[in-house]
Parts: structure tokens; sequence; C-alpha cells
């Protein structure tokens, strides 16, 4: 079985590998490891010489991937990003396990996502995949971010969209001074997709709001993602213990 990757820059402070392991104790250590690499094309080609068998997608590859596989499942072509490709029957499958992160991560915090109003901030690939998901949820969906584009609202209309949506993803960084003018209240829940940073937490936390962190995220997308790697399924216990979820 394998071997596997997590493939992005930077990428060497993943805990995918780690997580991984703790997914599949049975397997060897060096069954998943990390490719950091300076653009797409190279990695391919590193992951031709390793015999890769699927790789985890990281920034800022998300899209350019998509371009060197030959099927790609549903939502990747409508959102323009993936984060999982392997390689079955010799044919590279491009998918996006973003999705089912984000819509598992409201479910299992028992929050409902038909008939919402939701905020995603920012534009990114894994923003639009968390606006797929909770679209196809049944939710009403706003996005935000830094550089405006059509159907998009600038980050000064956050705000106003706050009183309006009660669901809040949040995939961009945003220093203390600039979390602090956002105006959270206890009728919110925020997910936020960094588990490195956690740029949210602390606003979120003080206004009273359900705060689900990036670990949430990182382990429903995993647990989908290493089943479509491996063919069996992880050890999901194992996996939250390791999180800390």
């Amino acid at each position: 079985m394998g071997p596997f990757a997590i493939i992005g820059n930077p990428v060497r402070s993943s805990m995918s590998p780690a997580l991984f392991r703790a997914a599949y104790p049975e397997l060897p250590p060096d069954t998943y490891r990390t490719l950091e690499v300076p653009d797409a094309f190279t990695g391919w080609k590193e992951m031709q010489r390793l015999c890769i068998q699927g790789v985890n997608v990281t920034m800022p590859f998300k899209a350019d991937f998509i371009q060197l596989v030959e099927h790609t499942v549903t939502p990747v072509r409508e959102i323009n990003a993936t984060n999982l490709i392997y390689l079955k029957n010799g044919i590279w499958i491009a998918c996006n396990t973003d999705v089912n992160g984000v819509v598992n991560s409201f479910i299992d915090s028992g929050t409902m996502l038909r008939g919402k109003h939701a905020l995603v901030i920012g534009a990114g690939g894994a923003g639009r995949a968390a606006a797929h998901g909770l679209e196809r949820e049944g939710a009403l969906v706003y996005m935000a971010n830094r550089t405006l584009r059509e159907g998009v609202f600038p980050l000064t209309s956050v705000p106003d969209l706050l009183k309006r949506c009660s669901l809040v993803v949040n995939t961009i960084p945003w220093d203390s001074g600039q979390a602090a003018t956002i105006r959270f209240t206890s009728n919110h829940v925020i997910l936020d997709a960094s588990y490195t940073e956690a740029p949210l937490k602390e606003v979120a936390t003080q206004a009273g709001s359900i705060y689900l962190n990036g670990y949430h995220w990182l382990y429903h997308q995993a647990v989908e993602g290493y089943k479509l790697l491996t063919g069996t399924e992880p050890d999901k216990k194992a996996m939250r213990n390791f999180l800390g979820l």
C-alpha cells in the first residue's frame, strides 16, 4: 500500500503525516511522507520518481494539479480546486474532500445547515470548497474576500453580513487588531480553516460563539481522503484522540 504524501509549499509543518500514522498504525512510518516543491509540475515529476500512489494537495497547488490528472470528480472543476489526487486502475483522479470537511464539521457539532445563512471569508480554493458544500446542504452562502471579484463582497462588508449570517467559515489570516473589529454574537457558529493560527478563536470565545478550530476540518476531510487513498477505513478514534477532538 502506498506510498502516499502531502504536497505543497510550505508544507513541512503539516500534521497530515502524523495524522496518517495515527489512522493506520500498522503501516510503516514512511508510507506517508511530505513533499515540499517549488511548483506543481516539479511535484508531479517527483511523485512519478518516488512511485507515489496518491497525495493530499495543499496551497498553492490546489488548482494546478487539476490540469495534470486524467479524471476529476465533482465538484473539482466547478470550484477549480482539488485537495486530493490518487491513482486508481492506472488513472489519476482528482477530488475534493474539503467539501465534506466543512459540512461534516458543522453537522458533527450539532449545527443544522439547511435554510441557514452562511458567510465564507476568503475566495481561494478552501473558501470555494466551503461555499460549495454549504450550498449543497441547503444554506444560503455569502462570500467576502480581500480581492474583489464578481459575486463576492469586500471584507469591509463582513460586519453587515454577520448580522444576517449565523454560520461563518474563515479561510484567511487575521491579525489580532483586525480580528478585534469583528462583532460575533452567541448566535454565531464559526469554523476556522487554519489549525496552526486559529485566527478567530479569541474574538469568537469572548463573544460566546460556538467556535470550531481547524482540527475539525482537518479530521473530517482526512477521514474521507484516507479512505480514498488506501481503500480501507482509518482508525477514527485514534485520529480524534491525536487531534484532541
